[in-house]
């Protein structure tokens, strides 16, 4: 009986390699160039879900806004958020004592678990810093718009209105940060103002337009060595840790009876509460330094980033302000009540801001439509896979902002176009986040002082709107950045006339 053939041993068929997502070049004047956001949108549409744009020496990994959802929410364990933020954002010589990872979870609860609770007392003490600050706006000449001494009946040229933004912000948040008994003096609010450009520099910010070209690494490098080094640590050891040192104690003890009472909506400031967290029942000079830090690294967001958007909202309510501006005003003036006998700021709450819808949905309709390309940085800690394709380990990975708030998948054939008030209409706040809305970024890591950050721009707003007749001097607005509109501000010449 003839043997049985054997069988044929079948050896496995080797497993396809990874897909490495194409790289695609985008020359350094287009994305310096209004064509940015276009040319993002042509590499993602032929080369998608994910493509690699070398940009600044960094290869960043773009990710279509279709797998958005994935990399901010579904797999948080390949896409770290505090890996990819002290990346970009230099971090690192604030916590060389720790893990950057340990520091960011450290800003994030900070607020996360002490502004959201406390904002109505927050914003009791916050407004009154702001609107004061706001008063009176200086003209580049030195003299005051709508001072007691004169009638101002012409407009007046004021071309550093962000700056004298930035200073009231930066004044409100001495008060937040510090306490009411250090932003007494104006020096103080300087300080925070001046820390909050050179974060600002420490990150990049300006890199779209100012960086060199043939070695972009070499140019991030001293640009984050001088923004530390000359700003920032100058800043901090010999104009604000002083006064901290000095008043220690004071803050400690205020932070250990914040944490014993936990009354819903008392106002703490953060640098009390940061020192009952980290220093037991006495404030060693190094826990004293981390909770310094922390408190100087949320300066960059709570300041800049918010000063930022609130001038983008004010050029534009300005641009249209023929169309929306007086409906604005009817709002706040049957919801905010009238100053007393005396005169001074009319008083602002957390709940009459809440109440500011037609605003609000023109701050949000604002920043969906400004321009941000990038944003919601991540860094895979393994290779993972996203469509057809297989990221690497310690990717940054960026998703486009722009793309995915005007993109026809999220908002049908009228994605491009500006409709202040569409979200009054909707029910949607302009802090309320989403696949289709990442200005504030999207999961556990959205931006936790978001509704504040709100408030304030509305409080600014509000001081100079109800004050001040405002127009934009001709053929001065220019988008200076136009990669970065996050973070960096229109440059606009505005007049202004007291009302």
């Amino acid at each position: 009986m003839p043997s049985e053939p054997k069988k044929r041993r079948l050896s496995p068929s080797p497993s396809p390699s990874p897909k490495e997502p194409p790289v695609v070049h985008i020359p350094y004047e287009v994305r310096s160039s209004p064509h940015v956001n276009a040319a993002y949108d042509s590499a993602l549409d032929q080369h998608g879900p994910v493509v690699v744009i070398p940009r600044h020496g960094r290869r960043d990994h773009v990710l279509d806004h279709r797998y958005i959802r994935q990399a901010l929410v579904a797999d948080p364990e390949s896409f770290s958020f505090e890996k990819g933020a002290a990346e970009l954002l230099n971090l690192g010589f604030v916590s060389a004592w720790g893990d950057n990872t340990a520091y960011i979870h450290d800003i994030h609860n900070l607020v996360a678990k002490n502004v959201q609770p406390r904002l109505g007392g927050i914003v009791e003490h916050l407004a009154p810093a702001i609107q004061g600050q706001l008063e009176l706006i200086k003209t580049v000449d030195g003299t005051t718009i709508g001072g007691c001494d004169e009638e101002q009946k012409d407009f007046a040229e004021c071309p550093d209105l962000f700056d004298q933004i930035q200073l009231a912000v930066a004044q409100a948040m001495v008060v937040l940060i510090l306490g009411e008994s250090h932003a007494a003096s104006p020096i103080m609010a300087k300080h925070f103002s001046a820390v909050a450009v050179g974060m600002a520099d420490l990150a990049g910010t300006h890199e779209s337009t100012h960086a060199w070209a043939r070695f972009p690494r070499l140019w991030a490098f001293w640009n984050a060595l001088s923004a530390a080094f000359l700003i920032i640590l100058p800043t901090i050891l010999f104009g604000i840790a002083p006064a901290l040192w000095k008043t220690r104690h004071e803050h400690l003890a205020n932070g250990l009876a914040a944490q014993q009472r936990q009354r819903q909506g008392d106002f703490t400031p953060l640098f009390d509460v940061a020192l009952a967290q980290h220093c037991g029942d006495k404030p060693s000079g190094l826990a004293f330094l981390h909770c310094l830090t922390l408190c100087v690294s949320i300066i960059w967001a709570s300041v800049h980033q918010t000063v930022v958007a609130a001038l983008w909202t004010l050029v534009r309510l300005v641009q249209e302000q023929d169309e929306y501006l007086p409906a604005i005003r009817r709002e706040w003036e049957s919801v905010v009540d009238a100053p007393g006998s005396g005169g001074g700021v009319r008083r602002l709450s957390a709940k009459k801001l809440g109440q500011l819808v037609l605003l609000d949905s023109f701050i949000r309709e604002v920043m969906r439509t400004r321009g941000d390309t990038l944003g919601c940085v991540r860094q895979t800690t393994r290779p993972v896979q996203v469509g057809p394709y297989v990221i690497p380990a310690k990717a940054m990975c960026m998703m486009p902002i722009s793309r995915a708030h005007q993109h026809p998948d999220n908002y049908g054939t009228t994605g491009g176009v500006f409709d202040g008030f569409q979200w009054q209409k909707l029910g949607r706040q302009a802090t309320q986040i989403g696949p289709d809305f990442l200005t504030f970024g999207l999961g556990k890591w959205a931006c936790p002082g978001r509704q504040l950050a709100v408030h304030e721009i509305k409080i600014v707003l509000y001081a100079l709107l109800s004050r001040f007749d405002i127009r934009l001097s001709e053929n001065t607005f220019l988008v200076p950045n136009t990669i970065n509109t996050a973070s960096v501000a229109p440059v606009a010449t505005l007049l202004l006339r007291r009302i």
